[in-house]
């Protein structure tokens, strides 16, 4: 009986953790859509502005088009400042942040793998309930299978701290040393 029970658990436990990553893609591909429609209504905008700065140069040489243009710019700047927070929204979900090379890394890098920047610490990140944890001597599936994805790829190794580190990476993302000090 002890045997089902924990294949019964260890079955729950990657069953919530599939539905925990499939809400998560779902709330990722929400927030494209919505990122997608306000680029479409900015895009329109900048059609409305050409058009009334041309309409003004037509009437008067283009002394009558500052309020009007002003008025669209405030509202792209607005629809900008929407796109912003729900990009924000998208890395705290994935938990990754942005590097000065505009390159996005896991929220837990301490130097970029382009560029090598350094990251000053981050906070400590909220414990989060939801997360499985494995028994004494057994290993969680999902666990398991990102062990076995990064078996597949050739590992790359930083001599100077030890850390696997990703074959195109130009910097360790641990410690920042550069690439030639890689395996």
């Amino acid at each position: 009986m002890s045997l089902f029970k924990k294949i019964t658990e260890s079955v729950s436990k990657g069953v919530s953790s599939a539905t925990e990553k499939a809400q998560q893609t779902v709330e990722i591909t929400r927030l494209y859509t919505q990122i997608s429609g306000k680029r479409k209504e900015i895009d329109k905008l900048y059609a409305a502005i050409g058009e009334l700065v041309y309409e003004a140069y037509e009437e008067d040489g283009g002394a009558s088009s500052d309020a009007r243009v002003d008025s669209i710019c405030k509202d792209i700047a607005a629809l900008r400042g929407e796109i912003d927070a729900l990009d924000d929204r998208m890395k705290e979900l994935r938990n990754e942040k942005d590097c000065v090379c505009a390159r996005r890394v896991p929220y837990d890098t301490k130097f970029c793998p382009s560029c090598g920047h350094r990251f000053p610490e981050p906070p400590a990140p909220p414990v989060a309930a939801s997360e499985p944890e494995a028994e004494e001597g057994e290993e969680l599936p999902a666990v398991v299978a990102a062990e076995e994805a990064k078996e597949e790829a050739e590992p790359v190794i930083c001599f100077s701290c030890g850390l696997s580190v990703e074959a195109d990476a130009r910097f360790c993302p641990a410690c920042g040393h550069p690439a030639d000090r890689f395996s």
